[in-house]
């Protein structure tokens, strides 16, 4: 916080956000809020920015998993280099997709790059002041007062700064003036910028990473005939083994093939 932003009185956003406090909103299985919430989690940005964004920075980037987001702060005029990430742009397609379905009281919508990214139920760009409020009544309904979406701004402050990112490298990410000749030195590149955030992505995400399993199938061996020694012996120059002996007639096993092969000496 610069000087004289310091808060002077108990008000909300005063409290930094939680993961626990985050997953219990989470837990409401709302699609508009959660797209809300993670939105603001990932990115940072204040209420008056978060309802100027549009759809475009879904529907630009259909398979990235990691989106920059550059603007001008609403309230103060500074540049800004945030970022969606996994969570927030998942949430967000989900958000879309409900949107153009809608719903029985809501008229399915065309969702085009220009249309606002959160609204109203009247299907107008939401407010500020709604937005706000949105969040802040979804913390107190679990019983975390002070906490808005300031507090999701402080929240991923301390999140870069626990993933090891440079105090004017988060200043660039949350639109803050840099201080003083702060400015003129170790101004990252956006590569670095987005790699020093998908380190520190760790510590800003919600829910723990799922890692996805791949499944192998086990196929059984495949096995020919060997009625006659010479039979045998062709099939064992073409890379099968026995698994026995030939009086137990037991099978041949190919080793040369990533699928084991079998042959039965008759």
């Amino acid at each position: 916080m610069r000087k004289k932003e310091y808060p002077k009185s108990v008000a909300n956003g005063v409290r930094r956000a939680t993961k626990t406090a985050i997953m219990a909103i989470l837990e409401e299985n709302n699609i508009s809020l959660t797209a809300k919430v993670l939105t603001a989690n990932d990115t940072g940005l204040g209420a008056s920015d978060l309802v100027a964004l549009n759809c475009n920075i879904i529907l630009d980037n259909p398979t990235k998993e990691l989106t920059q987001i550059t603007g001008r702060r609403i309230k103060t005029g500074d540049v800004y280099k945030t970022y969606l990430g996994e969570e927030s742009i998942n949430a967000l397609k989900k958000y879309i997709e409900h949107r153009t379905k809608g719903t029985r009281n809501i008229k399915p919508e065309i969702v085009t790059k220009d249309s606002p990214l959160f609204i109203t139920h009247k299907q107008t760009r939401l407010i500020r002041e709604e937005l706000s409020t949105n969040i802040a009544n979804a913390f107190k309904r679990h019983g975390e007062k002070c906490m808005s979406a300031h507090s999701l701004r402080k929240k991923l402050q301390t999140d870069l700064e626990k993933g090891g990112m440079p105090t004017n490298w988060i200043d660039q990410v949350l639109g803050h003036q840099l201080i003083n000749s702060r400015d003129a030195y170790s101004l990252p590149t956006d590569e670095e910028l987005q790699e020093a955030y998908i380190k520190a992505y760790s510590q800003i995400r919600i829910m723990p990473k799922q890692i996805k399993q791949i499944s192998q199938t086990i196929k059984e061996p495949e096995t020919i005939e060997a009625t006659t020694l010479e039979q045998a012996k062709n099939a064992l120059s073409n890379g099968y083994t026995y698994a026995g002996n030939l009086q137990q007639h037991n099978t041949i096993h190919k080793t040369t093939k990533p699928t084991q092969h079998q042959i039965n000496f008759r």
